[in-house]
């Protein structure tokens, strides 16, 4: 639940590659409140994934300001910034440097100069937290996709940060992969009051948002409720996203003449409609 607080502060950010003819980010301006999860979607060079590179403080804006946790992003405070944030990229094999999955999950802490004492707690925490205390004496590039994410999770959750930021995070994974990690971040967010930034065009992924923002040629077009936004049926497609089967379900049953209700109705919900129809017939 947001408490009214924007964490994230972004106010006319705009970002353009050398030898680009149009910027990647132009004039973006949006606010994400303490404890939200907001879904960032579009299709590839929509703009996202710059603007998770902006966000982090990989690349500098040309213009504009990001704001967070009450800092502004500048040179001289990116590691300020970076202390608040933790990030899981699309490919976990990317942020693996230990030898075993205690290793890599201690690394983070290490560069922050944490106590031993504190830092093994803080292994034992995060690994269990995630499933994989079990695993923490195997070396990363032994463990299955879904296997390394979550250590890739575990070792952005030992550093404690307030801001959880989503890069593509389940893309590579397998269906059960991707429902295993999303739930373990919804567990994570409201144990720990997370506040969530997934750049995606995984419908699952974006489904768990309270908010969905639709990047496109570097500009927000749409910002919506998940249910808002899936009322659109195929016109998802176009904003990069899949299109939700309960919606492909309820468009093939309008197809059949079936009447279905007009609002947005996810799987469960479908599910119980199509129960109730039947036994009111």
């Amino acid at each position: 639940m947001a408490d009214g607080l924007a964490i994230i502060s972004v106010s006319n950010l705009t970002y353009q590659y050398a030898q680009s003819e149009a910027p990647a980010v132009n004039d973006v301006t949006f606010d994400v409140e303490a404890g939200d999860w907001v879904a960032i979607v579009g299709h590839n060079g929509s703009g996202k994934s710059t603007l998770a590179k902006l966000l982090i403080g990989i690349l500098a804006a040309d213009s504009g300001t990001i704001d967070i946790a009450g800092t502004r992003l500048t040179e001289a405070s990116v590691w300020d910034v970076r202390e608040t944030i933790g990030m899981v990229f699309q490919n976990p094999d990317n942020q693996f440097v230990g030898a075993t999955v205690a290793d890599d999950v201690a690394f983070g802490m290490e560069n922050r100069h944490v106590s031993r004492d504190v830092m093994i707690r803080r292994v034992k925490e995060a690994l269990l937290q995630v499933g994989m205390w079990e695993f923490r004496d195997r070396e990363p590039a032994r463990l299955s996709g879904g296997q390394k994410q979550r250590v890739a999770l575990a070792g952005v959750m030992a550093v404690a940060p307030k801001i959880l930021i989503l890069d593509e995070a389940t893309s590579m994974l397998d269906p059960e992969g991707r429902s295993d990690i999303l739930n373990t971040i919804k567990t994570l967010k409201q144990k720990l009051n997370l506040t969530v930034l997934s750049i995606t065009h995984d419908i699952d992924e974006a489904a768990q948002a309270d908010r969905i923002l639709v990047i496109d040629d570097g500009r927000f077009i749409e910002e919506a409720t998940p249910q808002a936004l899936f009322e659109h049926g195929s016109d998802l497609i176009a904003m990069g996203l899949d299109v939700p089967f309960s919606a492909k379900l309820t468009e093939l049953l309008a197809q059949r003449g079936v009447a279905v209700p007009a609002h947005y109705l996810d799987e469960g919900s479908l599910a119980d409609w199509l129960w109730k129809s039947r036994l009111t017939k």
